[in-house]
């Protein structure tokens, strides 16, 4: 779908009343009442966890380990680790923002996706993890101090931890399509 399309059909699901007002008549999305986590919690652990991973992200670039300024094996997982969570907190903070009920093209834009940054996230952050250890077997330590040979790979594992651990907290906790105007 093109980027214009997608413009067309989420302005398609706003109608101009006779007084001039722009009113919503697309769909709802409701978070369910009798989910495990309260709506509150799922949007504190969304923003933990989206703000845990740039924290880590960014601090993990800040050690200077073996291999990550020029060897291209391992600074590319990186650099595409970084740009999956900042995508991923941007989706994130779109999803706080939407609130509930939220609208369907937020879910669709916003929900979705941010599930799809985290996991692209997680799979880079395993990726890098793994170039490391292959640079660091082949190479040694290149004189580099041991607090950043072992911090970077350890700042790299907890970014897939975060980024799970807010998956299975999404995937516990589902929203539902609004059944009536009552709901919304």
């Amino acid at each position: 779908m093109a980027f214009g399309d997608r413009k067309k059909k989420k302005y398609s699901e706003f109608v101009e009343t006779v007084s001039g007002e722009v009113v919503y008549v697309g769909k709802y999305y409701v978070y369910k009442a009798d989910n495990p986590l309260p709506y509150r919690r799922l949007r504190i652990a969304i923003a933990l966890a989206c703000t845990g991973s740039a924290i880590l992200a960014a601090a993990d670039g800040l050690y200077r380990a073996p291999g990550t300024d020029r060897t291209l094996y391992v600074a590319l997982p990186y650099v595409m680790m970084l740009c999956f969570t900042a995508l991923f907190c941007y989706r994130g903070g779109k999803v706080i923002r939407a609130g509930n009920p939220m609208k369907a093209f937020d879910y669709r834009n916003s929900y979705g996706p941010m599930q799809h940054w985290a996991l692209a996230s997680a799979v880079f952050a395993v990726i890098l993890i793994v170039c490391y250890f292959i640079h660091l077997a082949r190479h040694g330590t290149q004189g580099c101090p041991m607090a950043a040979v072992v911090c970077y790979p350890l700042l790299a594992a907890l970014i897939p931890v975060m980024d799970l651990w807010l998956l299975h907290v999404i995937r516990k906790n589902p929203w539902r399509e609004a059944e009536g105007p009552e709901e919304q």
